[in-house]
């Protein structure tokens, strides 16, 4: 073999193994740290690409929306913060007691689709947190599980301050929820039921008081269980 033949095949050998290391990077970084990013389920909510030199080359990753960090009250008057149940799965709404109108049919829908996924109670959380705290103290909010029979140990009602919540809602969760005088009850709130993955990601939005919506949140919040 030739000098200039050696050469060649030492500096394809050399292109190979970057080209190889390269493959290997690009992977590791779409191939989440959890099995939850594989789930076939869209992300909901602004995103980023967020490029990192490693090893002399440049790679990018997808900055997903992320709900913020949380901390309220119980219906236990105990606190309960994201960081208390962030490896599981939740299903979120946004509600209050007083309402006179959609909340006790959304209360009732989200049992059934309590009930419906009751398997997977330890690696799942319902969460419904009040749009009207001053009213929905955690006893008020104790009342109404009893008034609507809801036992299960995994779903929390949260009480907390008025303004950070509605941004929650509006900012966090992609739910419209606030204060609204002409509205009944004095707070208008959008129906829907948010699933969130294990990251804090959101990765559907759901009309709670249609059934079909509330049989796909079941469909796909199993998918997200199930890619343990």
């Amino acid at each position: 073999m030739t000098k200039m033949t050696k050469s060649k095949t030492k500096r394809n050998r050399s292109l190979t193994l970057s080209t190889l290391f390269l493959f290997t990077l690009l992977f590791a970084c779409s191939d989440s740290k959890d099995e939850q990013k594989r789930v076939n389920l869209p992300f909901i909510g602004h995103h980023d690409i967020v490029y990192e030199a490693i090893e002399g080359y440049e790679v990018g990753d997808t900055m997903f929306h992320k709900v913020p960090k949380w901390n309220y009250l119980t219906q236990d008057s105990i606190f309960l913060s994201s960081d208390d149940i962030d490896n599981k799965v939740w299903i979120v709404d946004f509600m209050f007691t007083y309402c006179p109108t959609i909340c006790p049919p959304m209360t009732k829908a989200m049992r059934g689709v309590n009930d419906s996924l009751s398997a997977y109670q330890k690696d799942l959380n319902f969460l419904s947190f009040s749009i009207d705290p001053d009213r929905d103290t955690p006893a008020r909010l104790r009342l109404y599980r009893k008034r609507h029979e809801i036992t299960a140990e995994n779903w929390f009602f949260l009480t907390g301050d008025e303004a950070e919540t509605h941004t929650l809602g509006l900012e966090g969760f992609q739910i419209h929820a606030n204060a609204d005088e002409n509205s009944p009850g004095g707070y208008a709130h959008s129906p829907n039921f948010v699933l969130i993955d294990k990251n804090q990601h959101i990765r559907g939005v759901y009309d709670g008081l249609d059934e079909d919506s509330r049989n796909q949140l079941i469909e796909d919040a199993k998918k997200l269980l199930d890619a343990n």
